[in-house]
């Protein structure tokens, strides 16, 4: 079976001397498939220089975007519209119709970059891409297409803000197979095909056009075994890590910037922690870790502003407490701090799923604290379930994971270790494709 997959984000990395294949996220889940059988990727060159580069048997189709386009498809309709709209953020959504004309110029340019890569089976990816299973449908009828959207799919009076919303759902629609992580998301695309295009939906199904499509919640993971490595390996740093903090007990918190991951609601609770418990405030640290992401846009810059005030507030009134690291770390670092930690703070406002609690799961030492509004919530019960909104509850959350009984806390790290494996990213990926060849054969 050969595979061709279409993602915004190319799966390479410049080295000296050429490229190299992506080693995490999804390069990493899909890299395996397309190497056997000789697949292709398709995904926008931010170099804007497209052609086709051929890395260890993957051949990577490149779309070249004018800056113009990349502004309105990427920064415009992607993570201006879509993306805080499918987090629940009305707030924060902005609509511009030029927006939306680039976002079908430029997946109608993947679906034809897709098509001319020959026959095989489609597999599409996420907000940035809602279109092109119906475009590559209309070209080639009868093509295997699969479709995964990995962020959240919000509630009909939600998304019924989005002017598009029924193109998007019809583009969708084009697709054999549709996954989300959730049944919540897949009962919300349901209730979506059935007002907005009249659908008829059932039990794993949406009907519209002739046309059944499969819409199913396939849940993915990590690379278990790549985390376990990364855990091995990072002892040395871990400890190193551990003896800094000066016998102090460590918190991690592990973020790219962004409005939905509650890094600001995050600190307040620590805050608060601290208050409320103050023989915990020389004997607590929390690495608040980082990433950079997205500050070209107007809500990142300022979110930015209210961490590093935040930051500052909290370290001037608990010296010691609170260390903020605002970089791109590598994974050995990330494996690290997950090792030194006694609990990791995963508490997003809203997540498609969140795989930093399953890496913790699997690299970490302790419990992870939890937001129930992460999609990895109804699949780790055993963590600590927390409100994010509730910065007091969120400090109550923080005392009772550092009190617990150490027997207590090796069983649910035991549950949670067994529920990370199963989720297995190379298990995903094969029990989606295996659906999807066998929903179209």
């Amino acid at each position: 079976m050969r595979l061709i997959v279409l993602a915004n984000r190319e799966p390479l990395r410049r080295v000296a001397g050429g490229w190299q294949v992506s080693v995490g996220g999804l390069a990493a889940a899909l890299y395996p498939a397309l190497r056997v059988g000789g697949g292709t990727w398709v995904a926008w060159d931010p170099g804007g220089e497209g052609g086709t580069v051929v890395v260890d048997g993957l051949r990577v189709v490149r779309v070249p975007l004018s800056p113009r386009e990349v502004a309105m498809y990427y920064g415009g309709l992607a993570n201006r519209a879509l993306w805080p709209l499918a987090h629940g953020f009305l707030e924060k959504f902005e609509w511009k119709r030029a927006w939306w004309s680039a976002y079908e110029a430029v997946n109608r340019r993947f679906s034809e970059s897709a098509l001319d890569a020959g026959d095989g089976v489609f597999w599409v990816h996420d907000y940035h891409l809602s279109l092109a299973p119906r475009m590559i449908r209309e070209r080639r009828p009868g093509a295997r297409i699969g479709f995964f959207w990995h962020i959240p799919w919000p509630s009909l009076d939600i998304f019924s803000a989005l002017p598009a919303a029924a193109a998007v759902v019809e583009g969708i629609l084009g697709a054999d197979l549709v996954g989300f992580h959730t049944p919540e998301y897949v009962r919300h695309f349901q209730a979506a095909a059935a007002a907005l295009l009249g659908a008829e939906v059932g039990d794993g199904f949406v009907r519209h056009r002739g046309r059944t499509v499969r819409v199913v919640a396939l849940p993915i993971g990590i690379d278990t075994e790549e985390a376990r490595r990364l855990r091995q390996a990072a002892a040395p740093k871990a400890h190193a890590i551990r003896e800094a903090a000066g016998g102090r007990l460590i918190l991690v918190g592990a973020d790219r910037l962004d409005y939905t991951k509650g890094i600001v609601e995050r600190l307040e609770g620590f805050s608060r922690f601290l208050a409320r418990y103050p023989r915990f405030r020389e004997r607590v640290r929390l690495f608040q870790l980082t990433t950079p992401s997205r500050t070209s846009l107007p809500a990142y810059r300022e979110l930015k502003k209210a961490i590093f005030a935040q930051v500052k507030a909290i370290s001037r009134r608990f010296p010691g407490a609170l260390v903020h690291r605002y970089e791109t770390l590598g994974r050995g670092d990330l494996f690290a701090y997950y090792r030194a930690a006694d609990a990791a703070l995963v508490t997003p406002l809203r997540d498609g799923m969140n795989l930093v609690v399953q890496e913790y799961v699997v690299g970490g030492a302790g419990l992870p604290l939890l937001s129930r509004f992460a999609g990895a919530a109804r699949y780790f019960p055993e963590a600590v379930l927390v409100n994010p909104y509730d910065s007091e509850g969120l400090a109550e959350a923080i005392f009772e994971v550092l009190s617990l009984d150490p027997e207590d806390r090796d069983e649910r790290r035991s549950a949670l270790l067994a529920r990370a494996r199963a989720l297995d990213v190379n298990r995903w990926r094969d029990a989606f494709v295996g659906a999807l060849v066998g929903e179209a054969s």
